[in-house]
């Protein structure tokens, strides 16, 4: 049986291998279909004669300006999320993208597995920006009560996080640290309650940028 297809995703990328890579990493969510059109013109066709629920867009692209993308996607497809994919973080950027209505903002320098969670939380209704992008104030207004979160954590669960977030299993993390696989567990579900996360990535999610 085919998987139901659900969450329509399109890619706005015009460097071939990064665009597949793309699409193959959003592909594999559950329910999702991304399509990453290879051609301008495949890409103005599929922009006026469809819509879908994310765009992801690459805001270098060497045919058109990514910004304006994203302005005509905010007039003509409003319902529409928006996730930008870029290289360039320098701080004109992020002072541009702050003018616009965008639900997420992801470095291209960020572990490809970043970019599934950055969808996720979209899909969920969420936000998700990268580190290099806390200057938006839409990523202010995600984020107002870090500090006090940060406040609440023990040094002890501060560095499970931070090997948690590294990709690290609890057996690796018991042996770096010198403790045993049950402590190890006992701080990784103490981390959880505390931050209401369902599960690992959920948890690297909402503290990712604590530290």
């Amino acid at each position: 049986m085919n998987k139901r297809i659900c969450y329509r995703v399109l890619v706005v990328e015009d460097h071939p291998i990064v665009s597949e890579g793309i699409r193959t990493i959003v592909s594999q969510l559950e329910a999702t279909e991304c399509i990453a059109p290879r051609t301008m013109a495949s890409l103005t066709e599929t922009l006026e004669t469809e819509t879908f629920d994310l765009y992801i867009i690459d805001l270098g692209l060497h045919e058109i300006n990514g910004f304006q993308i994203i302005e005509l996607l905010n007039r003509q497809h409003p319902a529409g999320k928006i996730l930008v994919y870029t290289m360039h973080i320098e701080s004109w950027i992020v002072a541009k993208l702050s003018t616009l209505n965008i639900q997420g903002a992801v470095a291209k320098s960020s572990h490809l597995e970043e970019l599934q969670i950055a969808v996720k939380a979209i899909r969920n209704g969420g936000t998700y920006f990268s580190r290099e992008f806390a200057d938006l104030p839409s990523y202010k207004k995600s984020h107002p009560t870090e500090k006090v979160i940060t406040s609440e954590l023990a040094e002890r669960e501060k560095e499970v996080l931070t090997y948690l977030s590294q990709g690290m299993s609890t057996a690796d993390i018991a042996q770096k640290m010198f403790l045993s696989t049950n402590t190890v567990h006992t701080y990784r579900e103490r981390l959880m309650n505390k931050m209401n996360a369902k599960n690992v990535a959920e948890l690297i999610y909402k503290t990712k940028d604590l530290f």
